[in-house]
């Protein structure tokens, strides 16, 4: 039976997945995608470009933990339908993760489920690395060094605003951290899509499979816990609208309101005089891109945004934004 190869696009919250998977789908029309998110509200779906593909959301947690599961069921239908003529005859399926997700988790159905093994197989893990956040991300977010050493290939993004000697260090840097994996500058070609790596051992880092008598099990970790990122995502609709300033000045106050404990926030927010949504993007330690699109992706005109932060409270990224909507209310009635 042949065989379809599944790519997973890895990478840090906000280092630029999506723009670069509508890059790659407007060069290739035979994919399939599946898109995991943090958030209960799927943002990422409505930016990858319209028509072209099949797109299935997978959203409300990671899908090397919380949401595991979901993964399996998800590509049995896909291939299902695949193979009834309900889909077309994708040769390829490309899996963007979240951006807190370890790709050997995610990986993990593919080897592990036998009817799925017959079925796909993970043919590369390709990581996008943020390179204007650079060392900072490192240091900070433990899951983008997983991303790291889990990568086949190191997309680099974002490099055009990154001084030549910042970034030399990074790539020196990526390089000791992953000696195997190749590191691209962008724009990152769509032919990487065709490459297939060899699998790697998640504990040993080998390339070949454990010998006979060999086991894993002494040293692998124990299950991991959905709180293990310590990142926490939270979502909200909105039935209201507001002006361009008043939604600056919401913005500015959430900011305060989550400190350094924000890590992301996307959005389509409803604005007076927009025909269509304002599209939020913000990543921490930067300031919000924000861009009109020219109508809705599809009927529902609500806002709705997801906040992702890093706390030790799992409740912190709820809180904030029912304090936010509170605000949202009160300017709304001014």
């Amino acid at each position: 039976m042949e065989r379809l190869p599944v790519v997973v696009l890895s990478g840090f919250l906000g280092s630029g997945k999506t723009t670069l998977l509508n890059r790659w789908l407007s060069e290739r029309q035979d994919l399939a995608v599946i898109i995991n998110e943090l958030g209960d509200i799927g943002i990422d779906k409505h930016l990858t470009g319209p028509g072209r593909v099949p797109v299935t959301l997978l959203a409300g947690g990671c899908l090397c933990c919380v949401i595991q599961g979901s993964l399996s069921s998800t590509l049995r239908n896909l291939f299902m339908a695949r193979k009834n003529g309900e889909l077309p005859a994708f040769s390829m399926l490309v899996l963007e993760t979240t951006g807190a997700a370890d790709p050997f988790g995610v990986t993990a159905p593919l080897e592990q489920d036998p009817w799925l093994k017959k079925r796909f197989f993970c043919q590369s893990v390709l990581t996008v690395v943020d390179a204007l956040a650079g060392v900072r991300s490192l240091e900070r977010h433990p899951e983008w060094l997983e991303q790291i050493h889990a990568a086949d290939a190191l997309l680099l993004s974002k490099t055009a605003h990154c001084e030549p000697q910042a970034l030399a260090a990074l790539k020196a840097q990526l390089a000791a951290l992953n000696v195997t994996a190749h590191i691209y500058s962008e724009p990152a070609p769509v032919d990487l899509l065709a490459q297939s790596f060899p699998r790697r051992c998640r504990v040993t880092g080998s390339f070949a499979p454990v010998q006979p008598g060999g086991s894993l099990l002494s040293t692998q970790s124990p299950v991991t816990p959905s709180s293990r990122h310590q990142l926490y995502s939270a979502s909200l609709r909105w039935d209201g609208v507001l002006s361009w300033p008043l939604w600056q000045a919401a913005l500015k106050q959430l900011a305060e309101q989550c400190g350094d404990a924000l890590i992301r926030v996307k959005g389509l927010l409803r604005v007076d005089g927009l025909d269509g949504p304002l599209l939020v993007q913000w990543v921490e330690g930067s300031e919000p891109a924000l861009g009109p699109l020219n109508q809705w992706p599809d009927q529902d005109r609500l806002t709705r945004l997801v906040l992702i932060v890093r706390h030790p409270q799992a409740d912190f990224a709820q809180q904030q934004l029912a304090h936010w909507e509170t605000l949202l209310t009160q300017l709304a009635d001014q």
